[in-house]
């Protein structure tokens, strides 16, 4: 059974000001999301967070907590790989 995956207000917006190959190939890991815990991509679970896990696509990052009743997947911020550690979204 499939993940549903949603994007929080704060990723939808980074992610809406990318360039549009950049765009696309975010949205394709994203997508790939939806078959979590079963995934051949690069992903790491936060130190100190709940639930809380970093996809590394090129030079950026999207962090993603997971809902396992609900088998949902919020995508909390996605941002360059410099900066998507400073100030970690409340959720």
């Amino acid at each position: 059974m499939a993940f549903n995956v949603f994007l929080n207000r704060q990723a939808a917006k980074f992610l809406s000001r990318l360039a549009p190959k950049l765009k696309e190939q975010l949205r394709e890991k994203l997508k790939e999301l939806e078959h979590y815990p079963q995934l051949s991509l690069d992903f790491v679970k936060i130190a100190g967070e709940a639930d809380t896990f970093r996809l590394r696509s090129g030079d950026y990052r999207a962090l993603f907590k997971v809902y396992e009743k609900e088998r949902v997947i919020v995508i909390l911020k996605i941002d360059h790989r410099r900066s998507i550690y400073k100030n970690l979204p409340q959720q």
